[in-house]
This record gives structure tokens, C-alpha cells and sequence, in this order.
């Protein structure tokens, strides 16, 4: 049935769409532009915003137009109007499958993949709630959507999302494309007849696109305001040959300096002080330093906390995890150890100093691990607060790791919790606020598929990393993407980034202004490099382009020459 003949059935029943609101929370306060950095080949789908409210759809199952104006809210991506599926999904006027079965829900479009397309990029844009499967297809017929009879399967992803409208995209290359090249197929999205559609079950669909060509995000020139000044603002960690050091480089990846070897080649996680006069680091793999290991055959490991001068000089040890050891690697049973005992490894993954520029706030986990590397069940994360000199700490947050502290006293953190009993904290985006006596907590966001989040200068924005559901719910197939959050708002994150352009995303960090990101793309190859975003535009290239960059850290404040030495 055409799309275009349900519009009066909706907005004639005005409650309908005040309830498809009620179940999302659709308070928008405005709408998502496409993201940049991807290909302007002709969309092949016609009518793919709706805004001709659907005349080129087919849909059956009760298959909703949504206008963004009918009741005083935008619930679309942009434009006016939007599909929802999930509600109400009664399979009527559905074909009954060659299996027998009759799905619950179709959108449907016909169109043709040119014989010549190098590749071919299939995406929307979708928001969703509560709990049911969906399914993608590029399928040989308005009934028919098994791969083995032609067309393919894009992808499956359940609509329990966390908040927000994102995209949802893959590109078919090598067979995949095979099947399609030259082909009449249909987009189709299903709900098939044999899922379960838990009652508020919403999902909003706009923006679908399929193109004959690679869509994937693409590198964009670096703007003029990032050139480099000769400040070298930025803190990194390098890969150089066996080690990982830290260096400072300018904005533009130009004029680096290695400041800092480390104690045994193993730095990581570098965080400013404040005051832009100092560095805070993870020296990995010591044990405890300066006396080493007295067993090499143990697969002991452990972590040191190093303060620094901008400049490199000063390095400092002032925290050191304690971890303990288990059975002698390699393991040989015996009547006094017929088991073998786990070493217990305690390390740190993370630093961030605290706002008064003398306390830093420590993420700490601890896990069992066997000789054979496997790991014992359970594990513990927390937030500890060290006060230097002293080597003595305070637990800031059970179940915690990944902080982003905010000069406002406010704290991010991710729950964390590998105990089998699972009864711990909760996953998901946290806040404590250290400025209340004792500090409260409260959990954000509720989705894991959110983590690592990091402040904007400010305090009232926050970015986090997000595993998305392209093109599958098999989690080998995500891809990465970063969110915007608005303290005020949480209930409508707007997407940077879609990180299609690698393998996986992590270490943001914010320009002191608040207009860029940077984070690290893990290229298709392994290696990996650092890659700035612009926040108000989406637009993203590299920085670093010789695959040994690791992570970095915007330097905090005024831009101040430092000199600098190797220490």
C-alpha cells in the first residue's frame, strides 16, 4: 500500500501522535544535518526525506507518516515529516512470506543498482526505543527476503537504543556488491512476523539514502586555525620502534619533541594540569620500579603515576599499583599447588587531574589473569584520588573507570563492573559532583553503547563515544561514532562523527575553545593516528598520518612557548 494514504489516518486522530511522543520523548529543539564527508552521488531512493509524504513508499503492517508539526514538536531528523514503525505493528495488508510467515511491519522502495557501481552505500538516519529486531534488506521483492534467493541482507539491530537520532550506514563492496550490481532490488527495513514487540517500541526513520558509490566519511583540509604556532599544545604518546613515548607537537602534527621516555618505554594517558604547566602520565609495565621483576617467568605487570614539567624535566614518581603474584608462569601442577593461583593485576587506565592542580584523579582495575593469558572471572575498577606527596589514596567512586574532570568540580566516569555477580554499579555514563558533601552520584546516560565521555571547557556539554548498530547487531561489525550531549538536555544528543573511515575511535579531547575534538582513529591497517573534528560542522581530517600516534591531550589555557628537553 502507498505510504502516502496512511498521512490522514494519523494527524485526523490527534492522539496517536502525542502518544508516539510520550514513548520517545521526542522534545526536540532542533534537527540533525547529515553529517559531512560523504559522497554526493545521486541518491537512488526517491523521496527519501518524505517530505513528498512518501509517494514513492510502499508500506504495510500499519506503517506511519510522522509530521514534525502537527502537535508542536520536531520529532523528525529534518524537514517536516518522518516514518515510525514499531507502533501498533498488526502485519495487516502484509504478504505472507514464502516460509509461511507474515511479517509485521514493511518499508519498502524499489530501485535499480547501476551495472557499473564501484560500490554501493545503503544509510539512514533512525531514532528508537524500547525493545524489538529490525531488519535491512536489499531484497529481490516486496515478499521475498531471503539472501540465498537473491538480494542481501544489510544488516539486524534491536531499536532498545540509547537516546538520540544516529546513523545508520554500510557500504557493500566485493560479493556483497555482486549480488546487487545491475540488479532491481528493494530497500526494505522489516519487522518480521516472528519478533517480539515490547509495548512502547518506537523507531523513527528518516533521510534514507542509497548510493553507487563509497559513502564512507572522508578527510577534509585542515582548517586555517589549526597551522601550527610553535606553542606545541598538544601532548602525545608515540610508537617508536618497541616503545611508546610521550612527545609534544603542534596542532597541524608538525614541530614534534620527544619530552619523556618513561621509566621501561611504556607511556600512556597523558593529562594537562589546569594550569598548563605540568603533565601527568601512566608508566606501564613496572614492577615495582626501580627493582624489577626478580621473576621473569611471572606474568606480573603493574602501574606507575609520573608528574612532569611542560618542559619534561622534574619527572617524578608519585603512585605505584600494587600487584600481587600467583602461581610461577609456566605452570606445573604439583602436590603443594595442584591449582594454579591467578596473578592478581592491578593497573591504571586512566589519570586526570582534579581542579585545585594538585590532586589527580586515578582510574584503577584490577583483574586475574593465568599464565596462558586468560583471564580469572571477576575484576574491579575504581576512581581513587591521589594527593602528592603522598602515596596514599581515597576512593572517589566504587565501579568506576574512564574520568573527565571539569574545572566546575563535576566528574565523569563510566560504570564498570567485571563481578560475577553483576550487582554492582550499574553501566553506562555517570556523574559525580564533588562539591556536595557527601558526593552525589547520578547516572546519565543508561546505555553502555555510550562510554569514555570527556567535558567540553563549557561544563555544560559532554562528548562520549558511541558503538553503534551498523551494520549489525554482531558487535565485530559496529562502527564508532561521537555523540554530543547537552547537560540540559540529555534526551537529544546530536552525532558528530560516524567513524567509518577506521576500525574504532577512542581518547577524545577537547580544544580549549570548545570548537574541535580530537580523537584517535585506529586505521584499517592496525596502526593508528590522531584526527581532528569540528564540532559545529562535522568536518574531520588528520593530524597525524604516519600511524605511530597513540593519544593526545589539548594543552589547557593561553597557548605559552615552553622550551623544550628530553628527559
Amino acid at each position: 500500500m502507498a505510504l502516502r494514504s496512511l498521512l490522514r489516518r494519523v494527524y485526523r486522530n490527534r492522539w496517536y501522535a502525542l502518544i508516539v511522543i510520550w514513548m520517545c520523548g521526542l522534545l526536540f529543539p532542533f534537527a540533525i544535518s547529515p553529517l559531512p564527508g560523504q559522497a554526493s552521488a545521486q541518491n537512488l531512493i526517491q523521496d527519501g526525506s518524505f517530505e513528498q509524504q512518501g509517494d514513492s513508499w510502499e508500506a504495510c503492517g500499519n506503517v506511519q507518516l510522522v509530521d514534525g508539526q502537527a502537535a508542536g514538536f520536531e520529532f523528525v531528523n529534518s524537514g517536516r515529516y518522518a516514518v515510525v514503525m514499531g507502533v501498533e505493528a498488526d502485519g495487516s495488508d502484509c504478504p505472507q512470506l514464502p516460509d509461511l510467515s507474515t511479517p509485521r511491519q514493511i518499508l519498502s522502495q524499489p530501485l535499480t543498482i547501476p551495472v557499473s557501481a564501484p560500490a554501493v552505500t545503503v544509510s539512514f538516519w533512525f531514532r528508537a526505543a524500547t525493545g524489538m529486531t529490525i531488519d535491512v534488506f536489499l531484497a529481490r521483492g516486496f515478499y521475498q527476503f531471503d539472501p540465498n534467493l537473491g538480494g542481501v541482507k544489510l544488516g539486524t539491530f534491536a531499536t532498545d537504543q540509547p537516546p538520540g537520532w544516529q546513523l545508520y550506514r554500510t557500504v557493500l563492496q566485493g560479493e556483497q556488491l555482486a549480488r546487487v550490481r545491475g540488479q532491481p532490488v528493494r530497500f526494505s527495513i522489516v519487522i518480521q512476523g516472528n519478533a517480539s514487540v515490547e509495548s512502547g517500541a518506537v523507531l523513527l526513520i528518516d533521510d534514507v539514502s542509497v548510493i553507487a558509490a563509497d559513502g564512507r566519511t572522508t578527510a577534509a583540509p585542515l582548517p586555517p586555525r589549526l597551522r601550527g604556532d610553535g606553542s606545541r599544545p598538544l601532548a602525545v604518546t608515540r610508537v617508536s620502534g618497541q616503545n611508546r613515548w610521550l612527545y609534544r607537537m603542534d596542532t597541524d602534527g608538525g614541530n614534534v619533541q620527544l619530552i619523556y621516555q618513561g621509566l621501561v618505554g611504556n607511556v600512556r594517558a597523558p593529562a594537562w594540569s589546569p594550569d598548563g604547566q605540568r603533565l601527568v602520565v601512566v608508566d606501564h609495565n613496572t614492577w615495582p620500579w626501580p627493582v624489577p621483576d626478580p621473576d621473569p617467568q611471572n606474568n606480573l605487570i603493574a602501574s606507575a603515576v609520573t608528574v612532569l614539567n611542560a618542559d619534561g624535566s622534574g619527572a617524578r614518581q608519585v603512585y605505584q599499583t600494587q600487584s600481587q603474584k600467583g602461581s610461577r608462569c609456566p605452570f606445573v601442577p604439583s602436590a603443594g599447588e595442584p591449582v594454579e593461583r591467578p596473578s592478581f593485576l592491578v593497573r591504571l587506565s586512566g589519570v586526570q587531574w582534579m581542579p585545585d592542580n594538585t590532586r589527580i584523579a586515578i582510574a584503577q582495575t584490577g583483574f586475574g589473569a593465568f599464565c596462558n593469558g586468560n583471564l580469572a572471572q571477576g575484576g574491579r575498577g575504581d576512581l581513587l584520588i591521589l594527593a602528592p606527596p603522598s602515596p596514599q589514596t581515597q576512593t572517589l567512586a566504587p565501579h568506576a573507570t574512564r574520568p573527565a574532570v571539569h574545572a566546575n568540580g563535576r566528574i565523569l566516569f563510566d560504570g564498570f563492573d567485571l563481578s560475577s555477580s553483576r550487582s554492582n554499579r550499574a553501566g553506562g555514563v555517570w556523574e559525580i559532583d564533588t562539591r556536595t558533601q557527601p558526593p552525589g552520584e547520578t547516572r546519565l546516560i543508561a546505555s553502555e553503547a555510550d562510554r569514555a565521555p570527556v567535558w567540553a571547557p563549557d561544563g555544560r556539554r559532554f562528548a562520549v563515544i558511541r558503538l553503534t548498530t551498523s551494520p549489525s547487531a554482531d558487535v565485530s561489525e559496529r562502527w564508532f561514532a561521537i555523540m554530543l550531549y547537552d547537560r540540559q538536555n540529555l534526551a537529544n544528543p546530536r552525532m558528530l562523527l560516524f567513524a567509518d573511515h577506521g576500525r574504532s575511535i577512542s581518547s577524545l579531547s577537547w580544544s580549549p575553545d570548545g570548537a574541535y575534538l580530537l580523537y584517535t582513529l585506529e586505521r584499517f591497517d592496525g596502526r593508528t593516528d590522531i584526527w581532528w573534528l569540528d564540532v559545529a560542522t562535522g568536518a574531520t581530517g588528520p593530524i597525524t598520518t604516519d600511524g605511530n600516534a597513540l593519544e593526545a591531550v589539548w594543552r589547557p589555557g593561553n597557548r605559552l612557548f615552553v622550551p623544550l628537553v628530553v628527559r
